[in-house]
């Protein structure tokens, strides 16, 4: 029996000896076609939003036009709901998913996560009238007080664990939770803090405003097919190189600090 034991394992050690290097499925489809085919939302300005021109813009977007350059491959943006995203991602549908996709044990364990590029944690945002009357989480987290969250995101996760008292009602994307509260139908919106600081930008009669610090904290990557380290140890590793050399931080400045590309917004 010990000697059938050591036959053995002197089998497979000689299998995996000869078996050699490969790449992985998704990057060898990547260069077979010359081709990143990513999945985005456009609907979560200033990541990932739909110009006037109809074109898809926004850090995330610029992030991956970085991408397919230093691969010389051609880009290709496929849009599709925030909750199509990352099961995209998982059944190799796309090369990558992106649009501030929040990093959780639950997506992680269908997809690979490249990043985090971006930091950041889910805001309450209301009109100033109603914002005086909120001192923290418990005084919103009453039957009385109704807010609306986006189907699928982790603002509804947020929101139903510290809101749980109050009355939820969930759109199916961000800009119809915003529709809500802009039509007094509920008194306060839960999103990540990038999109309410924007839509309070965008919506100056609506006097609208955040709270001052985020009530999470979010870490956002790039959801990336299971199965191919390849790929994933790549666009890590591109990700790094984009953060260390700058670019990554002029991108954030552009798109996170800059009002001047929301002209460009239909």
């Amino acid at each position: 029996m010990k000697r059938w034991y050591l036959a053995l394992a002197a089998l497979v050690a000689l299998t995996l000896a000869a078996a050699p290097a490969q790449a992985g499925a998704v990057i060898d489809r990547v260069f077979a076609k010359k081709e990143l085919v990513v999945a985005t939302s456009g609907a979560y300005p200033p990541l990932t939003a739909v110009s006037k021109d109809g074109e898809l813009i926004g850090l995330d977007v610029d992030i991956v036009k970085d991408l397919a350059q230093s691969l010389g491959v051609r880009l290709t943006l496929k849009r599709m709901p925030f909750e199509r995203l990352v099961p995209a991602a998982a059944a190799g549908e796309v090369d990558l998913a992106i649009g501030g996709i929040g990093v959780t044990p639950q997506r992680n364990a269908k997809v690979y996560f490249a990043g985090p590029y971006f930091i950041s944690g889910q805001t309450l945002l209301a009109t100033q009238k109603v914002g005086a009357g909120i001192k923290g989480l418990d005084s919103v987290n009453q039957p009385g007080f109704s807010v609306s969250v986006a189907k699928g995101t982790t603002s509804e996760q947020a929101v139903r664990q510290v809101m749980s008292k109050a009355k939820i009602v969930v759109a199916d994307t961000l800009d119809q939770a915003l529709e809500l509260l802009l039509n007094g139908q509920v008194k306060a919106m839960v999103a990540d803090y990038p999109y309410c600081a924007v839509a309070a930008f965008r919506n100056p009669e609506a006097k609208l405003g955040t709270l001052e610090k985020p009530f999470t904290f979010e870490p956002l990557g790039i959801a990336l097919p299971p199965g191919d380290p390849q790929w994933d140890n790549l666009v890590t590793n591109f990700l790094f190189n984009m953060e260390g050399g700058g670019k990554l931080n002029f991108l954030k400045n552009r798109w996170l600090k800059n009002p001047a590309w929301m002209r460009l917004l239909p």
